[in-house]
C-alpha cells in the first residue's frame, strides 16, 4: 500500500474511533452558526441573539455591529458542509446538529494530514523509513496533538499549515519554494493571525534572499486578506476585535500583554498540573535523546528554526493574560504548532522495542484523556464552587489530566447504560450556550457531559433509529478490520 494511502486510511480509523460527534466549545459553535448566518444573510455579522458577549469572543464595532472576534477561515471552510446539509435537510435544529456531528470527524482528518508531512519531512532530511515511523507513532498516537484532535477548535489547521510551509522550504522545487511557503502561511493566517510567529523561523529556513522576497509576496496575500477583514468588522485595519470583546467580558480595563507575567506562564504553559506540555504530551522527552544523539549536529539550520518557532510561541503566548486559553479549553492549545517540530528530533533515534512499548502505552494514556469529556470535570468543580478561581485550579495537583480524567471515567461508567442518559441541547440551531436543564442536571444526566466520550457509544443514548445503529457498527467493523490489516502492513518496520 503507498504511503498516501496509509496515512488516509490511519486519519479515517481515528475519526472513526475516537471522534466524539459534538462541537464542545462556543468557540467552534459560533464559528458553524456564523457559517449558517452567512448563507442565510450573505455576509458576516452576529445578531443580537446569537453568542455570549461574557464569553469574550464577541466585539462590537462603533456603528453597533457584533462580529465574532476570530478569523474567517474555519466558517467559510464550514460554509460548503452546511450549504449541502441544508439542501437535504430541512429541519433547522436536525440540520445544524448533523452539521454540528460532521464537524466533529475533521480534526482527526487534520492531525493525519499534519502526520503526513512529518513523514515527508523526515524522510527528506534522510532518515530510514523506520525511524520516521518511530517519529509518527510517538507524535500520531502518544502527543497532545492526537488528544486535542478530539476538539473543535482551529489550531490543527495553524499547525498543519505551517508543516506544510516548513515542507516546501525543505523539499519544494527551487523555482516555487519561496512562494509556496509563504501562500501556505497565508493559508493559516485566514485561520489563526498567531500563524505569523512561523515567520522568523521560516526566513531561517530559506538559504537565500530571493526565497524570502517571494516567500513575503506570498504571505502578503493572507496578511490582506486578514486586514481588510479587520476593517470590515471594526473599520480598522489592525483591529482584530479581541481587546474589545475581553473589555466587554470583563467590563474592565485588562493588562492583555506583559513581560512580567513571562516567568509565571512559561512555567504553566509547560508544567502547570492542567495546562502543562509534559503532562499532556510526555513522550516528546524522547526527542532530548535525538538532540544528544545527532539531530543538532546533522540539521543545524533546521534546528535553529526549531529554537525560533518555539521560542516565539512561547514568550508571545506567556506575555498575554490569556496564555492558558481559559480552563475552559483543553491543555496548552496555543502552543499546540510547534509540538511536530518538538518530536521532529527523534528520527535522530535508533528504534528499540521497548519505544514501541512504551508507545503503547502513552496511547493508551491518550484515550483515557478523551474518554470522557474533559469540561465535566470543570464543570464539577463550578457546581460545588461558583466561584472558581483558574490559576488556583490550573495549579491543583489532582488535576493533572490523567488523575482528573480517570476520576470521572470511573464516575460515569455506571451511568452509560444505552437511553439512560438525557439530550439537553435545545432543538433548534445554537445561538447562545444554553441548555434545557440546569447544570447539576448537565453534569449528572447529559448525554453531552456524561456519555463516553465517542459518538459510536453516544448513537446508543440519542433518539436514533434502529437503522443508524446498525449502520454505527458496520463502520465500526469496517474500521476494526481496516486497522488490522493496516497494521500487518507496518508491523514489520517493528518486528
Amino acid at each position: 500500500m503507498k504511503p498516501t494511502l496509509k496515512f488516509l486510511l490511519f486519519g479515517l480509523i481515528l475519526a472513526v474511533f475516537f471522534s466524539s460527534g459534538q462541537i464542545e466549545n462556543p468557540d467552534t459553535h459560533l464559528r458553524l452558526t456564523q457559517s449558517r448566518i452567512l448563507l442565510e444573510s450573505g455576509q458576516f455579522g452576529l445578531p443580537d441573539d446569537v453568542g455570549e458577549e461574557l464569553h469574550g469572543n464577541i466585539a462590537v464595532s462603533t456603528s453597533g455591529r457584533r462580529h465574532m472576534v476570530y478569523n474567517p477561515g474555519q466558517t467559510l471552510f464550514f460554509t460548503p458542509f452546511y450549504a449541502l446539509l441544508s439542501c437535504v435537510i430541512s429541519d433547522e435544529g436536525y440540520c445544524y446538529y448533523t452539521g454540528a456531528f460532521i464537524v466533529s470527524f475533521l480534526n482527526f482528518l487534520l492531525h493525519t494530514l499534519s502526520l503526513f508531512y512529518v513523514f515527508r519531512i523526515a524522510i527528506n532530511l534522510g532518515t530510514t523509513k523506520k525511524r520516521a515511523l518511530l517519529l509518527c507513532t510517538l507524535f500520531g498516537l502518544t502527543s497532545y496533538s492526537f488528544a486535542f484532535a478530539q476538539s473543535t477548535y482551529e489550531h490543527h489547521f495553524e499547525m498543519l499549515f505551517i508543516l506544510m510551509s516548513v515542507y516546501q522550504v525543505l523539499s519544494g522545487k527551487k523555482s516555487r519554494k519561496g512562494l509556496a511557503s509563504g501562500l501556505l502561511l497565508s493559508a493559516g493566517l485566514v485561520f489563526r493571525s498567531t500563524t505569523i510567529f512561523a515567520v522568523p523561523a521560516i526566513l531561517i529556513l530559506h538559504k537565500n534572499n530571493s526565497d524570502r522576497l517571494k516567500m513575503f509576496a506570498g504571505l502578503s496575500v493572507g496578511l490582506a486578506t486578514v486586514l481588510a477583514y479587520n476593517y470590515y468588522r471594526f473599520g480598522g485595519l489592525s483591529e482584530t476585535g479581541y481587546s474589545i470583546a475581553w473589555s466587554l467580558a470583563h467590563r474592565k480595563e485588562l493588562d492583555f500583554w506583559s513581560v512580567q507575567r513571562v516567568p509565571e506562564s512559561l512555567l504553566g504553559l509547560l508544567f502547570s498540573p492542567a495546562k502543562g506540555l509534559f503532562f499532556f504530551s510526555p513522550t516528546i522527552l524522547l526527542a532530548s535523546m535525538g538532540w544528544r544523539q545527532g539531530f543538532w549536529q546533522n540539521h543545524r539550520r533546521l534546528s535553529y528554526a526549531i529554537f525560533i518557532l518555539s521560542g516565539v510561541y512561547l514568550l508571545v503566548i506567556s506575555m498575554n493574560f490569556a496564555w492558558h486559553g481559559s480552563i475552559w479549553s483543553y491543555g496548552p492549545r496555543y502552543i499546540l504548532p510547534i509540538l511536530p517540530f518538538l518530536y521532529l528530533p527523534i528520527i535522530a533515534i535508533e528504534p528499540k522495542r521497548w519505544m514501541f512499548r512504551t508507545a503503547i502505552f502513552a496511547f493508551l494514556g491518550q484515550v483515557l484523556l478523551i474518554s470522557v469529556n474533559y469540561k465535566r470535570d470543570v464543570l464539577e468543580e463550578y457546581v460545588q464552587n461558583k466561584n472558581l478561581s483558574e490559576i488556583e485550579y490550573l495549579w491543583t495537583p489532582e488535576k493533572i489530566p490523567y488523575l482528573s480524567q480517570a476520576g470521572q471515567l470511573v464516575k460515569v461508567i455506571p451511568r452509560n447504560v444505552p437511553g439512560n442518559l438525557e439530550s439537553y441541547q435545545p432543538d433548534s440551531p445554537w445561538k447562545k450556550e444554553v441548555r434545557t436543564g440546569n447544570s447539576f442536571q448537565v453534569l449528572e444526566n447529559s448525554i453531552e457531559k456524561t456519555a463516553i466520550n465517542f459518538w459510536w457509544i453516544r448513537v446508543f443514548q440519542w433518539d436514533t433509529s434502529v437503522k443508524a445503529r446498525l449502520i454505527t457498527i458496520a463502520i465500526l467493523l469496517l474500521a476494526s478490520f481496516a486497522s488490522y490489516k493496516l497494521w500487518k502492513d507496518v508491523k514489520t518496520f517493528w518486528i
